[in-house]
């Protein structure tokens, strides 16, 4: 009985009540949301925990180092990984190069760079990603006499 009341009551108000837009729920609303974030850039070689440096010996049997595979992180645009030594080239026995390979980004590998104490770009054109690449490295021995294995710490780095 209290359930037919109910009904009729609820058919009621439906029937006789007048149709007013403010009882009906079918507006809409927009809203604009800007959302801001600070600038990341995040480079370092692969299993280090950060590392964005390693070091490199350069002798009569090749080039040895412990790590060669690089990634980074970013959300600007135009962003690019550049590469320094601690040694000069008048310092060197070896001239040294580097190239990125293998490149899981959409950056543009620049081909054999040579490493020095002068910040070279590596790869350049690099826009919000998280990427990575393998590098190769090549040494050629100068016109003298080699006396020393050089031993360089490679630091990579990403900028704007």
């Amino acid at each position: 009985m209290k359930r037919r009341l109910l009904f009729i009551s609820v058919l009621i108000c439906l029937v006789f009540v007048p149709n007013n837009p403010a009882l009906v729920a079918s507006t809409s609303v927009t809203h604009t949301v800007e959302v801001r974030s600070r600038p990341v850039t995040v480079i370092s070689f692969a299993g280090t925990s950060g590392k964005n440096w390693t070091r490199l010996v350069v002798d009569d049997t090749g080039v040895i180092t412990e790590n060669r595979q690089l990634l980074w992180t970013t959300n600007c645009e135009g962003v690019k990984v550049t590469v320094q030594s601690n040694m000069g080239t008048d310092q060197q026995d070896y001239n040294l190069l580097v190239r990125a390979v293998n490149l899981n980004s959409n950056g543009i590998s620049r081909g054999w760079v040579v490493v020095s104490d002068k910040s070279s770009n590596l790869i350049t054109g690099i826009v919000r990603e998280i990427g990575g690449c393998s590098l190769e490295y090549q040494a050629k021995p100068k016109a003298r006499k080699k006396t020393e294995p050089d031993e360089h710490i490679i630091t990579y780095t990403i900028t704007e």
